[in-house]
């Protein structure tokens, strides 16, 4: 903001100033309407309320004497009236959004704000409300995106000390106790990135003593406690954000098994939503055979790629690899024992 010599230096008129500024640039307040967001902003701060409405008459008045450049106008509504900025895009301040970018970007806080009430994520609120006014947004703080989330799943309270041990290059210990496994097992690892998958968090990172890329999923952390006397070792040979995912669905990565190419056979009754969805970057459509489509994907199998193609029930059958097709096959043979263990009442 740009002050001239005679403007109050308190944080108080500042933020009066700066909220008077973003409602003028709308229209349509009026005076008490202007207290009202003002004292809103104070209150927040932990300033004390204006109580006087010349407070926010002298503000006015300070602001139209102290830069020429902008011009209130006043609108009498009924027994009302209100003021606003003859140009919409005066301003105060040296603005570098927009409104369409400041709307987009209020989006963005919006987004951010789903971390709100995670434990150790309480900054969170505190950050976005600083954000909003040094950059004078005015929003109402509803989302108009949204994104799948479980706000019951486990683990989300790591996220914090997870995110701040990546960024510190510091190593942790971790207690994990995976489904295979009944009892807990301590990992040291190096934490490199954190990857969201299926409404569930993961940690990449490599175990010590291990030159591999580990994969933890945040709801089987049981305990997270720094460690002392090792030495982080920096990740130089993956790159999280651009290939190291381009041939896997998921997350888990075997990097000891080939890429392979796969071929499946899709229902025509599916084949609209594969199409439009592919199940992989690399699809390809092929010929049209038995009432349905092929579709080839190249990708190293895993887990995540067999709960994948099972997901789409009889829309899909594979039909190469076998290996690939035998378990499949194996795991609806055994999902279907599963019904022949039900019995009617």
């Amino acid at each position: 903001m740009e002050k001239v010599n005679s403007m109050p230096n308190t944080k108080s008129s500042d933020i009066r100033y700066k909220v008077i500024d973003r409602c003028l640039r709308r229209g349509g307040y009026s005076t008490a309407d202007l207290k009202d967001e003002v004292n809103k902003e104070l209150e927040f701060h932990g300033f004390p309320k204006v109580t006087a409405m010349n407070t926010i008459r002298q503000d006015m008045d300070y602001i139209s004497s102290a830069y020429p450049d902008v011009n209130i106008k006043d609108k009498r509504i009924g027994r009302n009236i209100t003021y606003y900025y003859e140009d919409p895009n005066s301003s105060i301040f040296k603005l570098t959004f927009n409104d369409d970018e400041l709307a987009q970007l209020s989006q963005c806080m919006a987004i951010l704000s789903q971390f709100e009430g995670t434990p150790q994520m309480e900054w969170m609120k505190s950050f976005i409300e600083r954000f909003k006014l040094s950059l004078n947004i005015d929003v109402d703080g509803k989302k108009v995106v949204g994104f799948d989330e479980c706000r019951t799943l486990r683990g989300k309270q790591y996220f914090t000390i997870l995110l701040s041990a990546i960024c510190n290059k510091e190593v942790l210990a971790i207690s994990y106790k995976s489904f295979q496994r009944g009892s807990e097992k301590e990992v040291i690892i190096h934490p490199y990135y954190i990857k969201e998958y299926n409404n569930r968090w993961f940690l990449l990172g490599q175990e010590h003593g291990f030159a591999s890329i580990s994969h933890l999923a945040f709801d089987r952390i049981e305990r997270i406690s720094p460690v002392t006397g090792v030495s982080y070792i920096p990740n130089r040979d993956y790159d999280f954000n651009n290939d190291y995912f381009s041939d896997i669905v998921g997350v888990t990565k075997h990097l000891d098994a080939e890429q392979i190419k796969v071929k499946i056979w899709v229902s025509n009754s599916l084949m609209p939503y594969v199409a439009t969805k592919p199940i992989h970057s690399t699809q390809k459509l092929g010929s049209e055979i038995d009432n349905g489509q092929e579709i080839e994907i190249n990708v190293r199998p895993n887990f995540e790629l067999e709960q994948l193609i099972l997901s789409y029930g009889d829309g899909m059958r594979v039909l190469s690899p076998a290996s690939l097709r035998d378990k499949i096959q194996t795991r609806l043979v055994n999902s279907l024992k599963n019904y022949d263990l039900v019995h009617e009442e």
